[in-house]
C-alpha cells in the first residue's frame, strides 16, 4: 500500500475512506519475491506492469525521506491462494489501466487487480467490493476532479457502482499489515 506523490486526483482517491489507522492510501500492488528479486505487479496509468520494487518505492510520496509504503500480509488461512492469485495477476501484464473504474471492462485499476487476483478455494475473491463513491464526505457534491474526468471521458460518473479501494483494502479482515517504511 503506498500515497502518491499528491495531486487532485491522488487526493480525491484518498479521501474515498480511511485506511489503515486512519492512513490515507491511494495505490496498491502486489508483491512478487523471486529468489534475489522483489518485484510489483500493479496496474497504473500505462496499464498492468511488473516493475522492480524499487520503481515503486520511487513512485511513492517520501516523508522525512522516508516512502509512504506499508506492507500487507495475507492471514495465514488464506496464504495456500498466493501462489495462484501472483499467476493470475501475472496473466494480466500488459492488460490496459482502468481510468474509469469500471467492472468487467477488461481493463484494471490498482485495488481491481488485486480484488480480481486473490480468490479463495470456493473462487470468491477475499476482498470486499461495496459502492464507490466520488463525491466529497463533507458537502456531498462530486469532487471537481472527477466531473471534469468524468465530462471528458463522456461517461457518467460510477456512483454507487461496486468496486475497490486501497484504503478499505488495507483494513481488510483477510490481512495483517506488518511492516511500515515511514516508521523503520
Amino acid at each position: 500500500f503506498q500515497a502518491n506523490t499528491p495531486s487532485e486526483k491522488v487526493k480525491a482517491i484518498q479521501k474515498a475512506g480511511e485506511g489503515y489507522k486512519g492512513l490515507r492510501f491511494s495505490h496498491v500492488g502486489i508483491v512478487d519475491i523471486m529468489g534475489k528479486d522483489t518485484c510489483v505487479i500493479e496496474a497504473t496509468n500505462g496499464g498492468v506492469r511488473y516493475v522492480p520494487i524499487s520503481n515503486f518505492f520511487n513512485d511513492a510520496e517520501y516523508i522525512n525521506g522516508k516512502p509512504f509504503v506499508f506492507v500487507g500480509r495475507l492471514k495465514p488461512q488464506y496464504s495456500y491462494i498466493i501462489p495462484s492469485s501472483i499467476d493470475r495477476a501475472k496473466e494480466k501484464i500488459g492488460m490496459p489501466y482502468d481510468s474509469v473504474f469500471l467492472p468487467n471492462n477488461n481493463a484494471y485499476y490498482c485495488s481491481e487487480l488485486v480484488y480480481e487476483t486473490y480468490i479463495d478455494k470456493n473462487n470468491k475473491p477475499i476482498f470486499e467490493s461495496k459502492p464507490m463513491s466520488f463525491k466529497d464526505k463533507t458537502t456531498g457534491k462530486f469532487y471537481d476532479v472527477w466531473v471534469k474526468f468524468y465530462s471528458k471521458v463522456g461517461i457518467p460518473i460510477p456512483e454507487g457502482v461496486k468496486g475497490t479501494n486501497p484504503n478499505d483494502m488495507s483494513n481488510s479482515k483477510s490481512i495483517n499489515i506488518i511492516y511500515s517504511y515511514i516508521n523503520k
